[in-house]
């Protein structure tokens, strides 16, 4: 469940530098249960995410924490960073 902080930032390094991440329009970040106290790691995911110069909604709380919510993949949505809300453009199911 956990992951070191060396590790999300070998994962987020290499997503940037494979261009995963080119286009992108806003970043929303769950949880990092497991991962250590989030005020550690909040700098690093800045500093790497930081330099798309997109919005990032931090703690949105998806993830594979318990009560986590779920977040539909490909789905058109309008992110609001400063307000950390993400509405949906459509129903995620049909």
């Amino acid at each position: 469940m956990g992951e070191e902080a060396y590790r999300l930032d070998r994962c987020l390094t290499q997503l940037l530098r494979a261009g995963w991440l080119d286009g992108v329009h806003g970043v929303l970040l769950g949880s990092w249960e497991e991962c250590g106290p989030y005020a550690g790691l909040r700098p690093l995911l800045l500093d790497r995410l930081g330099g798309l110069g997109v919005p990032v909604a931090e703690e949105f709380g998806f993830g594979h924490g318990e009560g986590a919510l779920t977040v539909p993949f490909g789905v058109a949505a309008e992110l609001d960073a400063d307000a950390g809300t993400l509405t949906l453009d459509e129903p995620a199911l049909r």
